[in-house]
């Protein structure tokens, strides 16, 4: 199975990305949050860098297909925590859990780590829908509470992954098959909420979510 030295969980702390507090409440052993300024940065990079493999490690925040940012309360998000060059780096023998936008293909550049899940787009916020909407062909429209309800339940469906994965229960090569299987269960019931009658907009985010979820092994 995994037989994780350590478990660590990073989280990219600014005000967009609160609703990720949740993971401390359930992992706050293993869980650290860093600020955008240089020392508590570099303290995160610590935490990484100190870790044996293979060990796992959880990133939480926004990222792109060429890094993972740091926190930024201006939304701007211009400076990498980790780039191509650093994340092969830290994350040399580790499998590694990426719950940030574009990470699906940030991953395609690493490697160096063992196991890599990655994301697609993960439109979080209204000034993400916004930037979203601006670039694309298809308009979203979602309220504000729609958005936090897509975000409860990836949040909610990455922690009950992250257990298992800790207990031992799945093997990281498992984990896109429960990811499917989890955000079925959560389509089906927003589905079947008549009183929503934006539901298909909301379950189509939540598949679009379902479907871009990659994984990646690096043979050695």
């Amino acid at each position: 199975m995994n037989k994780y030295k350590s478990v660590l969980i990073i989280h990219a702390s600014d005000n967009s990305t609160l609703f990720l507090n949740k993971f401390k409440e359930e992992f706050e052993p293993i869980y650290y949050s860093f600020k955008s300024d240089e020392k508590s940065i570099l303290k995160a990079k610590s935490l990484i860098g100190d870790l044996e493999p293979k060990s796992l490690i959880v990133y939480l925040g926004h990222g792109s297909s060429s890094g993972l940012y740091e926190p930024d309360d201006t939304f701007e998000y211009i400076k990498y925590f980790l780039d191509a060059t650093w994340a092969n780096h830290y994350f040399d023998e580790h499998d590694i859990f990426l719950l940030s936008c574009k990470s699906s293909d940030f991953i395609k550049k690493i490697y160096k780590s063992n196991f890599s899940l990655g994301f697609g787009n993960i439109i979080s916020s209204e000034e993400e829908l916004k930037h979203y909407n601006k670039y694309s062909d298809f308009q979203k429209v979602l309220s504000k509470d729609e958005i936090n309800i897509f975000n409860d339940i990836y949040v909610e469906c990455s922690i009950k992954i992250i257990k298992l994965l800790i207990n031992e229960k799945i093997r990281f090569i498992d984990v896109p098959k429960y990811f499917r299987f989890y955000l079925n269960k959560k389509i089906n019931r927003i589905l079947l909420n008549k009183e929503n009658k934006n539901r298909i907009e909301l379950s189509r985010l939540v598949f679009e979510l379902r479907n871009q979820i990659q994984l990646k092994y690096n043979y050695r």
